[in-house]
């Protein structure tokens, strides 16, 4: 048995399948581990959706977590979000199961963790002051919120803000959730307070540090969960290609939608895996912000 995570497929069905099958899945005995952008840019959504439904709810060898296209889909389908046509979501919208979908979407959490394996997924990172134990804690309220659809609706319809930029306890419910939604599923650099710097998301590590902000895997031990150490796994970034030099985090968007790769890693043994992307390569400062 072995444990595969792969970074954002971003509906790339074709790379999906190959990488797979370059690690050798087997969904009677392995597991599989999702970053999230499931869809959304990309060219096969709905053959994407299907398989990660099939491969959850029939062989329940599955776990995803939601990233910030998928929960960008949702709004879209409750008419609550901007339908942008590079996004490619007009074929999931229109097909027949388009329910199932959004309830499995919305079943999905933030964060997921394994304790047996002591390993943990998530879209775009964990804010620095949480750690894993707060962080689980924080997935689970917005959980609940979309489960909830009273919750759900007034948090779709204000989801989309850049504030607050630091977590407060005290913040109101909608303010709160939507920090949670931001740093699980946008965050990628902070400054030395702990702020979510949006305005810079094209810079790589290196051209941020001369504005005094820094990748938000630089602070803490977000890894750390009830004192014991977890291997984090994450996507989002793929400005990064996979490389974040921090022990114990693991970067694995790759941009396979903008024409690089797939990338895959084994948690029992440390392997990397990648496909070739059969995207166009295009230059992604010159398009809208993932």
């Amino acid at each position: 048995m072995a444990t595969y995570c792969i970074g954002d497929i971003h509906g790339c069905f074709v790379e999906f399948l190959q990488l797979l099958e370059k690690m050798q899945f087997n969904p009677d005995k392995d597991k599989l581990l999702l970053t999230g952008d499931l869809i959304g840019r990309g060219p096969y959504p709905l053959e994407t959706m299907n398989y990660i439904m099939h491969l959850n709810l029939c062989e329940k060898c599955l776990h995803a977590v939601l990233g910030n296209h998928d929960l960008n889909f949702i709004a879209v389908y409750y008419g609550l979000g901007k339908l942008r046509p590079n996004y490619n979501l007009d074929r999931l919208l229109a097909a027949p199961n388009v329910d199932k979908i959004i309830k499995f979407l919305c079943s999905l959490p933030l964060l997921y963790i394994n304790k047996e394996q002591k390993a943990a997924i998530c879209h775009a990172g964990i804010y620095p002051s949480w750690g894993l134990h707060e962080a689980s804690l924080r997935s689970q309220e917005i959980s609940e919120v979309l489960n909830n659809p009273v919750k759900r609706q007034i948090l779709l319809r204000n989801m989309y803000a850049n504030t607050p930029k630091r977590y407060d306890p005290k913040d109101s419910d909608l303010l709160r959730w939507r920090f949670i939604i931001n740093a699980f599923t946008r965050m990628r650099l902070c400054d030395k307070n702990l702020n979510l710097d949006y305005n810079h998301s094209s810079l790589s590590p290196q051209e941020a540090l001369n504005l005094a902000i820094f990748p938000w895997f630089n602070y803490g031990h977000p890894s750390r969960f009830d004192g014991e150490q977890y291997e984090l796994i994450f996507g989002h970034w793929s400005a990064l290609q996979g490389k974040c030099y921090r022990p114990h985090i693991i970067a694995l968007d790759t941009g396979c939608v903008w024409g690089k790769s797939l990338s895959g890693y084994c948690l029992e043994t440390g392997e990397h895996f990648q496909v070739e992307s059969k995207q166009k390569p295009t230059d992604k400062k010159k398009n809208t912000k993932n």
